[in-house]
């Protein structure tokens, strides 16, 4: 039980932090990508800070939208999410 809060304590901040970068990395190259340079990541936590309260998306001058980053984090870990269904689904179910 011991082991468990421990680990717990430890572990699950090292794996939040992970995924938050690698899902903030991702999405920050791939939500460009693939709208199509329409749709930007915001580029750090203190970066823009317009958002009004409730909203997720900010529109520049220019016309393009820029995205939270938290946002931009989970599109991220949904590439990844969907880039490994589709490795299994190709691995296991097609012949």
């Amino acid at each position: 039980m011991a082991l468990e809060a421990l680990a717990e304590f430890i572990l699950r901040p090292i794996l939040e932090i992970a995924f938050h970068v690698a899902g903030y990395m991702t999405g920050y190259i791939v939500v460009p990508l693939l709208t199509l340079g329409r749709v930007f990541v915001e580029p750090d936590k203190k970066g823009l800070g317009n958002f009004r309260k409730g909203n997720r998306f900010m529109r520049r001058p220019d016309g393009t939208l820029v995205m939270e980053a938290e946002l931009g984090a989970l599109c991220g870990i949904v590439f990844w999410a969907v880039l490994a269904g589709l490795f299994l689904a190709f691995q296991y179910l097609i012949p």
